[in-house]
């Protein structure tokens, strides 16, 4: 019984889930942990706050988020979609990744210039402040 309920719990929140990006390029092999569920990625693939990109070895992926901004990982990289809100209307921004290991490039967009201190790029040593930046970082 349990079970059935954090079953039904995790499908009203995918039902509900936003999508706050879309997958413009992968090359190998990549993965997305939604929730309980790992998937293959492809082009054109939609991802979400919460989701867990996984590249393997070979594999990359390019992403753009509906700001604009975009993020390219490289192979055997792990990173965490944690927040995302781009509300220009109301004047709500958050964009919050969490990087664990491999290598990224990283471009602002209109959350990065119109409220830099809403977007945070965290790695396990510490955070990147992002100020209207393109970047590279490489986690080990």
């Amino acid at each position: 019984m349990k079970r059935v309920i954090v079953f039904i719990g995790m499908l009203a929140l995918f039902a509900f889930a936003k999508d706050v990006a879309i997958v413009k390029k992968v090359s190998g092999s990549v993965i997305v942990k939604r929730g309980l569920v790992s998937q293959d990625v492809k082009k054109g693939d939609k991802l979400r706050e919460n989701d867990v990109i996984i590249t393997k070895d070979p594999g990359a992926i390019g992403i753009l988020f509906d700001d604009g901004t975009a993020l390219a990982l490289g192979k055997n990289s792990i990173i965490s979609i944690n927040k995302y809100i781009f509300k220009p209307a109301s004047k709500e921004y958050a964009f919050d990744l969490k990087m664990n290991k491999g290598v990224a490039s990283f471009q602002s967009g209109k959350i990065g210039k119109l409220s830099p201190k809403s977007v945070h790029f965290n790695v396990p040593e510490g955070m990147i402040g992002i100020r209207g930046t393109k970047f590279y970082v490489e986690v080990k």
